[in-house]
């Protein structure tokens, strides 16, 4: 099953694919926005994970033992 990210980027390939593709240079405008809002939106979905992953690796670090200095 894909992420919902990865599919926001598939689907901001084929805009840009696209936009690559037509003559219209306001087709070609408009395409291009929407494949960048798809990338936008993408990011923006992934961003939760990346911090809740930040979160746990920093948990998870081992702390000093201050017993030593006693």
């Amino acid at each position: 099953m894909t992420s919902r990210g990865n599919e926001y980027r598939r689907r901001a390939k084929v805009c840009f694919d696209a936009a690559h593709a037509t003559e219209n240079e306001q087709t070609h405008a408009a395409l291009l926005q929407l494949a960048e809002d798809w990338l936008r939106m993408a990011e923006s979905y992934d961003l939760p994970a990346t911090v809740e992953q930040a979160q746990q690796q920093q948990q998870q670090q081992v702390q000093p033992n201050d017993d030593k200095k006693k």
